[in-house]
């Protein structure tokens, strides 16, 4: 292989393997559409289990006494919380 050929595919490679920091890095417009996506998922998901009366806490704080472990049975709709 020439030298030309090697400096035009190195070239090549890195004008498209770099990629624009802007659309693909970290915090880029890729990253922000993708947050913007899950979070309409997750207010649709609220939605759902709303109008199902699900009622969904944010900052849940277990309502046990420290001696006593929160127990979850969800497998109905509704989850049913004791205290063991």
């Amino acid at each position: 292989m020439s030298r030309h050929t090697m400096l035009m595919t190195l070239m090549g490679g890195l004008v498209l393997g770099t990629g624009c920091p802007d659309v693909y890095g970290k915090g880029g417009k890729l990253d922000r559409a993708m947050e913007k996506d899950i979070d309409e998922l997750h207010g649709e998901r609220k939605r759902e289990l709303r109008m199902q009366g699900v009622e969904m806490e944010e900052d849940e704080e277990g309502s046990c006494p420290e001696d006593k472990v929160e127990v979850r049975d969800c497998t109905s709709l509704s989850c049913k919380v004791e205290c063991q």
